[in-house]
């Protein structure tokens, strides 16, 4: 693989409100139709305010079972065709465990992939009584693997991982005081409440808490200023990808000249697009999935934009899912069995170590822990510098 350029990444054309990818199931891939079907279920966001998060998440999961099916799935000796089954559950917790359990009863599926937290605690609660079946978290709330739930596995890393490091770049720098301007939602606040114990901790001082909902919330001007008021060093934000950079131009627009700690769930790649590049200058966030040097980085780039659009860029909710689905169809083939969740579970650990390189993009699992989190030794988190240059520190999954 060649090296790639650490310079601004290039602006792609700006967001779509709909995908070219639009599914409710799929299992277009080089099967013949012979041997029998896997399942693969999801339910997540399809329509409204989380639509196209749904379709990146879909995405993701399309493109891998595209791919396995391409190689061939062979389980004890008989051949499969993999398929997906997606259902909309509007973002709604109650919806994501009907949807569940759905398509375990209707459609077979033994892994259901849910991409929120709501809708993975209430999923949770049914997964290991009536009709069990393994949940594919796509949720960074650590907690999703402290219900003592044997049938969870979390796909991306823990937000907490991320703290130590920020805190390190930023205090290296001299930052000492620390404002809060994230998003108001319950994701939000255990970013603040984490965050304020951990400046703390490490000697800085927080100031007040001007945290609003982004995604109710259009007109910020008075919420920046209020924090700019305080004159931090560091400014935490996050939220959905464009708030978030809609957030920090105007910061910068009223002179502010510090840091910026971005949540998890925005994105680099996603932000270029919605501000000036120069304005996230001196922030640090998640690593640009095109900037891992993993052996499937380049092509899963590639088919991203070929098949399902150009118009925006590749994110970790594609590229994490995509990894995850063919971990857990690998962990069917190492266990033996499609139906079997308990066994497939077991197998996660092992199948880690036997996937093909195409499925590894973006900080593959090296480990997945018997509570069920899934370890990269090679996870990386991105610092902007005041160039506009990309810098990467390692980041410790906990």
């Amino acid at each position: 693989m060649s090296q790639k350029s650490r310079s601004t990444l290039r602006p792609l054309i700006a967001l779509s409100t709909v995908s070219l990818l639009a599914l409710t199931s799929c299992g277009n891939g080089g099967g013949d139709g012979e041997g029998g079907t896997i399942t693969i279920g999801v339910t997540g966001p399809q329509s409204g305010g989380g639509a196209l998060y749904g379709e990146n998440v879909e995405a993701g999961i399309r493109l891998a079972i595209d791919e396995l099916n391409e190689q061939g799935v062979t389980i004890d000796g008989e051949e499969y065709t993999v398929e997906m089954r997606a259902l909309d559950d509007e973002y709604q917790p109650n919806a994501a465990a009907t949807n569940a359990q759905r398509l375990v009863e209707q459609d077979d599926a033994s892994v259901v992939f849910v991409p929120h937290a709501g809708g993975i605690h209430a999923a949770q609660e049914i997964n290991t009584s009536r009709s069990e079946f393994l949940i594919g978290a796509y949720s960074s709330d650590r907690q999703i693997v402290e219900r003592d739930n044997e049938l969870t596995f979390m796909i991306p890393p823990t937000f907490a991982s991320y703290s130590e490091p920020f805190i390190e770049l930023f205090q290296d720098q001299g930052a000492e005081r620390l404002g809060l301007l994230a998003t108001a939602s319950e994701y939000g606040q255990q970013w603040t409440t984490m965050m304020t114990q951990d400046w703390e901790g490490a000697g800085g001082e927080v100031l007040s808490n001007n945290n609003f909902d982004y995604g109710a919330v259009s007109d910020f001007a008075s919420a920046v200023a209020s924090a700019l008021s305080e004159e931090p060093d560091v400014i935490l934000v996050g939220g959905p990808s464009q708030t978030t950079a809609l957030v920090i131009e105007e910061a910068r627009d009223q002179g502010y000249e510090g840091g910026f700690m971005i949540m998890d769930q925005a994105k680099f790649e996603e932000m270029e697009l919605f501000t000036d590049p120069e304005n996230l200058n001196n922030s640090a966030g998640p690593k640009p999935v095109a900037e891992f040097d993993d052996p499937g980085t380049d092509e899963l780039v590639e088919r991203f934009a070929e098949e399902i659009t150009e118009e925006r860029p590749l994110t970790a909710e594609t590229s994490l899912n995509f990894q995850a689905v063919a971990l857990v169809v690998k962990a069917m083939e190492v266990a033996g069995t499609h139906e079997d969740p308990t066994a497939i579970r077991e197998a996660l650990p092992e199948a880690a170590t036997e996937v093909d390189d195409v499925f590894r993009v973006s900080g593959f699992p090296d480990v997945v822990t018997d509570e069920g989190l899934l370890i990269s030794d090679t996870l990386e988190g991105a610092h902007r510098d005041s160039e506009g240059n990309y810098e990467y520190f390692p980041v410790e999954i906990e």
